[in-house]
């Protein structure tokens, strides 16, 4: 008897439940039929990007977000072609020259991720069968600023470039899926399609080690140097010589994010700083020297005589003039050709190039970014002739600007090669902490006493030598110039030349290394410490003042 007083309660809530999923099914999927006698509901499936995670500099200022936009599209059922050209110079020709004819179809993209005015100027055409979806897109507020770091999304938004390729993967969500309906007015909405997960936000992040303040600085002088030399290309890295840390990277010709004209121009999408590969000239002397040092094979009271000049094997390498009797802190400070071939001529090719290695050069630093090159350096078995003479004078070798920029940090850190890295955190969506850059040490290249020793003839190479147009009150800088030939296929190339200052500051305690490389100059002077020490002096200035 309970069981016969239960069942009219079952039955009931049987019934209920088979109602309840024929209006599910009936919304989430309806059957062909029903959707052929209510054509006018249903419209289209759709997939739309869903937003990108964030990315921000140090201080938390956004670097690259995603904001809300408008795709149109048509239904060539009810599109009349002879309403084509009201949508002149609103949508791309390819897509005006297709719709201007007949089409199959219920659905035809016209245009993806228009933003205003020309998204309300199309809407407010009014045009039947013309209809619009809601995406997003990704957008970079600082423009050209930090272009190579951040680089860019395809029409998807998936990474292409930069950081975005890098960490597409934390920072990308899964397109939405949508369909297009009418409501109970008749108006064509989207929505989300019922068993979709909806993106409302993508809190995912990748923070940057990069301060937005020290990186206007850097492109700005850096371009100003860059136009009034009329130079080819130019990179700067901005580190923290004692930790690796990236705050600045900057390289020109760049290129706007937002707007992709302006990537027609492929060298304005190569990062310089990680993918050009120069011959660094006498920026490479300090760090050759200090190798000399700690072997032993010169003192720091060691004496040689620069007559101007010195032939090695089939190649004689000048000076600007002829020094007379030279220390270790003066070839450094003068810049003394002679003086550093004289002082590498009983050593071993093995030994400099294991040292080399330990540098980082021929090497990836393994910084958080795509696109880094390696280098180039010949192997010692090859070294004849006069390699082992040029290599000490920064020539017969190729580098990248960071990896230069690494290598002299170990001056001012006390002997350290750190690696760089770009990165402060990475967060995926909820706020879980994926990955935290730090400091790294790669290898102990040199004594804390050499380093020391080096920094004040560093020091000195700015107060009296060639460094002086580098010099700023107050801040105490160290470093050294550089001016080195362009190599080609058949030799060095005639009029052509990579000027570049490589610094640090204070030299007894430094808390920044900058380096500033002009490529191929064709106004003015050529010189390191006419071109590119200038630009150095101006940024330091300029970090001083808000520092």
């Amino acid at each position: 008897m309970k069981g016969l007083r239960k069942s009219p309660w079952l039955l009931l809530a049987a019934f209920i439940l088979a109602l309840l999923f024929r209006l599910y099914s009936l919304q989430v999927d309806p059957d062909p039929r029903v959707r052929s006698q209510a054509g006018s509901q249903y419209w289209a499936r759709l997939r739309v990007t869903a937003p990108r995670g964030f990315i921000r500099d140090k201080n938390g200022i956004a670097l690259a977000i995603s904001t809300p936009t408008l795709s149109f599209f048509i239904d060539p059922t009810l599109w009349d072609p002879g309403n084509a050209p009201l949508l002149q110079d609103l949508i791309p020709r390819p897509r005006l020259e297709r719709i201007s004819g007949s089409i199959g179809g219920r659905y035809y993209p016209i245009a993806r991720k228009v933003d205003p005015p020309i998204s309300d100027r199309i809407i407010n055409l009014r045009l039947p069968g013309l209809f619009w979806v809601k995406e997003t897109k990704r957008v970079y507020p600082q423009g050209n600023t930090l272009s190579h770091v951040l680089g860019f999304c395809d029409i998807d938004d998936r990474g292409l470039a930069g950081a975005e390729l890098f960490w597409d993967s934390v920072l990308y969500a899964p397109p939405e899926g949508r369909i297009i309906a009418k409501d109970a007015r008749g108006d064509f909405v989207d929505v989300a399609i019922p068993g979709h997960t909806m993106t409302a936000d993508n809190d995912s992040l990748v923070q940057l080690t990069i301060d937005s303040r020290l990186q206007h600085i850097l492109e700005r002088r850096l371009r100003e140097g860059f136009l009034q030399h009329k130079a080819e290309w130019a990179a700067a890295v901005l580190l923290e010589p004692s930790t690796g840390r990236i705050l600045g990277m900057a390289s020109l010709p760049d290129f706007n994010p937002n707007d992709r004209n302006t990537f027609a121009d492929k060298e304005s999408l190569r990062n310089n700083a990680l993918s050009r590969v120069f011959e660094p000239g006498s920026t490479l002397k300090p760090i050759i020297m200090a190798n000399l040092i700690d072997n032993g094979e010169v003192s720091q009271s060691t004496t040689v005589n620069c007559r101007g000049k010195i032939r090695v094997a089939d190649v004689t390498i000048h000076d600007i003039k002829a020094h007379g009797l030279m220390t270790p802190t003066s070839i450094i400070s003068d810049s003394c050709n002679v003086g550093m071939v004289t002082s590498v001529r009983n050593s071993d090719p093995f030994r400099t190039y294991s040292f080399l290695r330990r540098c980082g050069f021929g090497d990836l630093t393994g910084v958080e970014m795509p696109g880094e090159e390696s280098g180039l350096m010949i192997p010692p078995s090859q070294w004849r002739g006069s390699v082992p003479a040029t290599i000490s004078i920064g020539h017969g070798i190729g580098v990248t600007p960071l990896q230069l920029a690494v290598a002299t940090s170990s001056i001012a850190n006390g002997g350290k090669i750190m690696k760089p890295f770009i990165v402060s955190e990475i967060r995926s969506r909820g706020g879980a902490l994926e990955y935290q850059g730090s400091p790294v040490v790669v290898s102990e290249l040199m004594s804390a006493r050499t380093a020391q020793w080096m920094r004040e003839a560093l020091r000195l190479a700015v107060e009296k030598g060639t460094g002086r147009s580098a010099d700023v009150p107050g801040a105490k800088v160290a470093g050294k110039t550089g001016t080195a030939q362009v190599p080609g296929a058949g030799g060095y190339l005639k009029g052509d030349y990579t000027p570049s200052f490589v610094g640090f500051w204070p030299f007894n305690d430094p808390k920044f290394l900058l380096l500033i490389v002009i490529g191929n100059p064709r106004a003015g002077d050529f010189l390191g410490g006419k071109v590119a020490a200038p630009v150095f002096r101006s940024i330091v200035q300029d970090i001083e003042q808000i520092s």
